[in-house]
């Protein structure tokens, strides 16, 4: 299961898209304060991915920047949600533009992360932090001097199944909400870059949840097949 799970790209999938677009600078601890308090005025959707329920959220303001958000639950227990969403072993070969990825810096808890990426005719190097609390929040942060400040939040929480999330009343899933804010350094055009972060994130839930599906009937499959082996030797004389 480790290794089928370690060519998985994962949560990066919800972010590469939107961050691939601008240079970034390497700066400190991350702070997502701001992501974690109620947004005024903010504007809710229900949606639909595949046949997942998905809520996003979003908030603009010139003063205040960009805030994005969706939530949906992952038809996987939180550690296995985690562990999967936390793999970005293939990450350069698995998401378009990637040309070259390296870590400046790798703990179990903390990477900083190079991306040689190719917008167009442009190459681009992009150097994100990361830092985790597992098995329940991840944080992110680019900065650039041009373009402003970046950050995100993805929370993971256990919850028991329900219909509307595609589970069993007795299943065990993990609802997972990733937030994102971009205060600019100059104006940008605002509902672009919602429809842009909007696009991108949709797809990852889409491809996250493909994934976890994929990992769900890894396990099925493999619990099957140990129940088999087990009935069997027990008719053995």
């Amino acid at each position: 299961m480790h290794n089928c799970l370690r060519q998985r790209v994962g949560w990066w999938q919800l972010l590469i898209g939107l961050v691939a677009v601008v240079g970034t600078s390497w700066a400190g601890a991350i702070e997502t304060d701001v992501l974690q308090q109620p947004w005024p005025r903010q504007h809710v959707r229900h949606l639909e991915v595949g046949r997942a329920p998905v809520v996003w959220r979003e908030y603009a303001s010139k003063h205040e920047g960009i805030f994005a958000g969706v939530r949906f639950t992952a038809p996987l227990p939180q550690q296995q949600a985690w562990d999967l969403a936390n793999d970005y072993h293939d990450l350069g070969a698995a998401t378009p533009g990637i040309v070259a990825v390296k870590f400046l810096e790798q703990t179990s808890t903390r990477q900083v992360i190079q991306i040689d990426a190719k917008v167009l005719w442009k190459r681009v190097r992009l150097v994100f932090e990361v830092e985790q609390e597992p098995p329940g929040a991840i944080r992110f942060q680019l900065i650039h001097h041009t373009l402003g400040t970046y950050r995100g939040l993805a929370r993971f929480e256990p919850v028991r199944g329900t219909k509307t999330a595609g589970l069993t009343d007795a299943a065990e899933g993990t609802a997972i909400e990733c937030v994102t804010w971009l205060q600019p350094a100059r104006p940008v055009p605002m509902g672009l870059v919602l429809l842009a972060e909007r696009v991108m994130l949709l797809r990852g839930v889409k491809s996250f949840l493909a994934q976890c599906e994929a990992q769900r009937g890894r396990v099925a499959r493999s619990a099957q097949a140990a129940t088999s082996s087990a009935s069997a030797a027990s008719l053995t004389p």
